[in-house]
């Protein structure tokens, strides 16, 4: 089994995804590519709307072999937050929580602020390579406390496999992985956009001035929501890394405006919002148009230290 989706309301009749999840499975590495490419061909979607997919978490806790969190192993971290947590990082998380997704009305109709709260703050004390907290991981939450509504241990179980599994280096205190992801956007933009990276470069805009919040959330922080957790599915199957492609295809699909704009930062400072299915398409479009040493360097910059030192050295011999 891959796992077992969740109990179905009388009338519904579960999907072909849905159908395959809740099978058996004979080789795992089969299965997952499987139900990678039916994700990538019929997505995550209900009569309801595509946010309203009731198996969506469990397709995200196979793809990133999250492990299972009982309540009590949850509440037995909740009740430690008291000892184990210092003021400082509480009051950190409390200037956050607050205002996460404040504009949503679906998000703040199913995710309370307490919930965001006890989440963030057991990933605070068990999470070795956090500084305590880091300023935008409420953010990052969001899809996830979003899509496990009905379960706050599973939304705590899925944020802390991705930031220690896939995404560690977002988390240490200088924030190593998302300047390499920064640094990364602008080579990418640079090749597939020779003409766009210069005009931006003109205007002294490298990705460290725009991308920030997007590169750290995963593209979280642009809405609308639905068009995030679609993002965010495709993230699950296919690598947290295509986030760097993600934000690379957003320049492209307004790179109209941007190049007959003065001021290309009034447009960047708030990315438009989202444009799912045309930012994977780019994506997709990308990889064949980058050397193969790089997109390695992307797939692995999220978790591995040697990542920043092996792109200087790429950028130095490609002369970019």
């Amino acid at each position: 089994m891959l796992a077992t989706s969740p109990r179905q309301p009388r009338g519904r009749k579960k999907d072909s995804i849905e159908q395959f999840i809740s099978s058996p499975q004979l080789f795992l590495e089969n299965g997952l590519s499987q139900l990678r490419y039916m994700i990538l061909i019929e997505g995550l979607s209900t009569p309801q709307g595509y946010d309203q997919c009731p198996y969506r978490s469990y397709v995200w806790s196979i793809l990133w072999r999250v492990p299972n969190m009982t309540t009590d192993s949850y509440l037995s971290l909740v009740s430690q937050i008291p000892q184990s947590l210092g003021p400082e990082v509480y009051a950190k998380i409390r200037n956050d929580t607050f205002r996460t997704l404040k504009n949503d009305r679906n998000f703040q109709a199913k995710v309370s602020e307490e919930t965001l709260i006890r989440i963030l703050s057991c990933i605070a004390i068990t999470t070795e390579t956090t500084v305590g907290y880091v300023q935008g991981l409420n953010v990052l939450l969001a899809p996830i406390a979003y899509t496990c509504h009905r379960s706050e241990p599973h939304a705590y179980a899925i944020l802390h496999s991705l930031l220690t599994n896939h995404i560690p280096l977002y988390i240490t205190p200088n924030l190593d992985g998302v300047h390499t992801g920064l640094s990364l956007v602008d080579v990418v933009l640079k090749i597939i956009d020779p003409v766009l990276s210069e005009y931006l470069d003109s205007k002294f805009l490298k990705a460290k001035i725009y991308a920030f919040p997007s590169v750290l959330t995963l593209s979280a922080c642009t809405p609308p929501l639905k068009s995030v957790l679609k993002l965010w599915d495709f993230l699950c199957a296919y690598g947290t890394h295509m986030n760097i492609l993600f934000v690379v295809a957003q320049l492209i699909i307004n790179r109209t405006a941007l190049l007959h704009s003065e001021q290309p930062m009034k447009i960047l400072r708030t990315f438009p919002n989202l444009e799912e299915n045309e930012i994977i398409k780019l994506s997709l479009s990308f990889i064949p148009e980058l050397p193969k040493e790089l997109y390695d360097l992307i797939s692995r910059h999220g978790y591995d230290p040697k990542v920043p030192r092996e792109l200087k050295k790429f950028l130095a011999e490609n002369m970019l």
